[in-house]
């Protein structure tokens, strides 16, 4: 069953792992890491960022590929 499920859904599952460590951890990366703690303005548009590539995945989990 889940052997089936397209490329893109197991790209937003470690992504949203990936977004629940960083929210663990309080610290995001995009080009350097961001601190909760020093830096929560850029750390909370860093999971935004991150949080909205993820759902795309599930949105559109069948990217442009040539057949």
């Amino acid at each position: 069953m889940f052997l089936g499920l397209p490329w893109g859904y197991w790209l937003g599952f470690a992504l949203v792992l990936w977004l629940l460590f960083d929210l663990v951890r309080g610290v995001a990366h995009l080009w350097h890491p961001y601190e909760r703690q020093s830096q929560p303005g850029m750390y909370w548009l860093t999971m935004i960022v991150w949080a909205l590539v993820a759902a795309s995945c599930f949105v559109y989990p069948h990217w442009p590929i040539a057949y």
